[in-house]
């Protein structure tokens, strides 16, 4: 029997808006966000306050502070920035924002995902950024491709704050033990990055592991264990495509949407992931890969910071884990096909005069050149484990002193990242409970994929394109 493919038509009241805003802005004049001339004009005299948020721990304090110190460094206007790093949960940091935006007391700077970018710009939050990038050269240094992180409907939104990879990491010790030579163990990221190893080899290697008592029943691959944009890099492997930027236009691909969800049962039903294993905390997660218990696990390289302060300090922090952690790109589920990893890049933007209840924008753009520079972002990176911005970075000494970051940023030129697109919280919500259902085995995998399609039809209708 068919199973029940929408319990909830959750999205109709978003969709609502997001359709009403689109015929207003057809039909009537458009709400001026302010325009490139109005953000670069010089701030009347005096001295300029702006604050700046950010959602951080204690070792992405950076992401605020910086903004911070740039302001000293700001030579044709005095300002000061008041820095505000937010440790709660995204979900209440964002919502903070989007209050104190509609009440037009937003901060005049404000830091968060990339895919924000659409919905507040939508909804006259933040500003266009394209004349703020050209009227100062530091923007120049920022690696082209992490433009694409904040471009909208052709349209720049803001400037990349940090950006990362999101590894294949897995223990080397244990691939010896299973009898791989030093050679073949340090040629894996190579064999990664060309194809010749693939997810599928990924699992009989864990199973392996797993029959001859390397590691535990279960221990073999761990990926993340909770909702987050990771699971993509499944759906990517199997050539799945995400967004139509001609037509911006979400897409699904229905074939590697069915080999994504194969791959997540499979794992379990292989005996290399545990039953019911989605819902595990992270501390758990994050305990058990850092003690060197699992084969495989997918994470990121920020998370190499937290395990070496905060799990592994007391047995030698970084230079325990370089000891038997390896890392690499995602592999591909297409043998002969590259492997890739996803990237999320933080970034800043400034806000509208309507959000913020300011004119501080040109002097906010100015703190920002300051900002984008490879003494300050380097402080942020170095510090957090997140991979460097700007082309200059990868030959600044305190950069290219670390190796953990070093090693990894060969893998900014195999990213790739979420959509920018007003509809992709609830396309996203979609693939990934059905997603869950495959997993653990509520539906097949083909079910699945035929269920997910089918609602996003439904919801999101001409918002997304099925191949």
């Amino acid at each position: 029997m068919r199973p029940q493919m929408f319990p909830q038509l959750r999205w109709w009241p978003l969709m609502l808006l997001v359709a009403t805003t689109l015929i207003l802005a057809a039909c009537a004049a458009p709400v001026a966000a302010p325009t490139g001339s109005e953000a670069a004009a010089p701030e009347a005299s005096g001295a300029v306050e702006l604050t700046a948020w950010a959602q951080a721990n204690n070792v992405e304090h950076w992401r605020a502070d910086g903004v911070a110190m740039a302001a000293e460094n700001v030579t044709d206007m005095e300002i000061t920035v008041v820095p505000v790093n937010d440790d709660s949960g995204w979900a209440d940091y964002k919502k903070k924002f989007t209050l104190a935006a509609d009440a037009g007391e937003a901060p005049d700077i404000v830091l968060s995902g990339h895919e924000d970018v659409a919905t507040w710009a939508n909804t006259d939050y933040i500003i266009e950024f394209t004349e703020c990038r050209e009227s100062h050269p530091e923007y120049d240094d920022v690696i082209d491709s992490l433009w694409d992180s904040v471009t909208w409907q052709g349209k720049i939104w803001g400037v990349p704050q940090d950006t990362e990879a999101r590894p294949m990491f897995y223990h080397k010790g244990k691939l010896a033990e299973l009898g791989w030579s030093q050679e073949e163990i340090d040629s894996l990221p190579d064999r990664i990055m060309n194809g010749e190893f693939t997810l599928d080899d990924m699992i009989a290697t864990a199973k392996q592991a797993v029959e001859q008592g390397v590691v535990e029943p279960g221990y073999g691959y761990w990926h993340r264990p909770t909702k987050g944009g990771d699971f993509l890099q499944y759906y990517n492997a199997y050539g799945g495509r995400l967004y139509d930027a001609e037509q911006d236009k979400l897409v699904v691909t229905q074939s590697a949407l069915e080999q994504w969800y194969g791959f997540q049962r499979r794992v379990v039903e292989e005996g290399i992931t545990p039953e019911n294993y989605i819902g595990t905390e992270f501390r758990v997660w994050h305990d058990t890969v850092s003690h060197g218990n699992v084969l495989f696990w997918n994470g990121g390289v920020w998370q190499w910071a937290d395990w070496a302060a905060n799990y592994v300090a007391d047995l030698g922090g970084q230079d325990y884990l370089f000891e038997f952690v390896g890392y690499a790109l995602q592999p591909s589920g297409i043998r002969g096909e590259p492997g890739s990893t996803l990237s999320h890049p933080l970034v800043y933007m400034i806000t509208s005069p309507r959000a913020s209840g300011k004119q501080n924008q040109a002097a906010a753009c100015a703190v920002l050149a300051k900002t984008t520079t490879p003494e300050i972002n380097t402080m942020h990176a170095v510090e957090s484990t997140h991979l460097g911005i700007l082309k200059s970075q990868a030959d600044f000494p305190a950069y290219a002193q670390d190796r953990l970051l070093s090693e990894t940023l060969y893998m900014s030129d195999h990213n790739f990242y979420q959509p920018n697109h007003v509809m992709y919280g609830p396309y996203y919500d979609i693939l990934f409970d059905y997603m869950v259902r495959a997993e653990n085995g509520e539906m097949t995998p083909a079910e699945a994929a035929e269920a997910a399609v089918a609602q996003l039809q439904v919801e999101l209708a001409d918002f997304v394109i099925v191949e």
